[in-house]
């Protein structure tokens, strides 16, 4: 179930997030793009670029949720990263991202 997206542009990556749903609770998940690039056999000095598949990298997946402030006696937002714990439970957060991607 996604919710909602955005998109933020960085050189040739882009910097993608999405919110979804696992393990019954809503996360933030958040990942470097890198879009397929095209092989150019000549450039106008004779030089070629073989091109790259596309790619995702840097996947970092967070909670938000509040905590008590015993302190100030507020409760306050927080982001914890879960990205770990999602891995060592079996997640495959990279076909999450492929997921998302196909859904655009």
């Amino acid at each position: 179930m996604l919710i909602n997206t955005t998109l933020v542009e960085t050189f040739k990556n882009k910097t993608m997030e999405f919110e979804t749903e696992i393990e019954k609770a809503k996360v933030m998940v958040e990942f470097d793009y890198q879009p397929e690039e095209a092989m150019v056999r000549y450039y106008s000095d004779g030089s070629g670029y073989p091109g790259c598949s596309a790619s995702v990298d840097s996947v970092s997946v967070y909670w938000h949720t509040q905590k008590f402030n015993s302190t100030t006696l507020k409760h306050e937002d927080v982001e914890i990263d879960i990205t770990d714990l999602l891995e060592e439970l079996g997640h495959d957060l990279d076909q999450l991202c492929w997921d998302y991607l196909e859904e655009l």
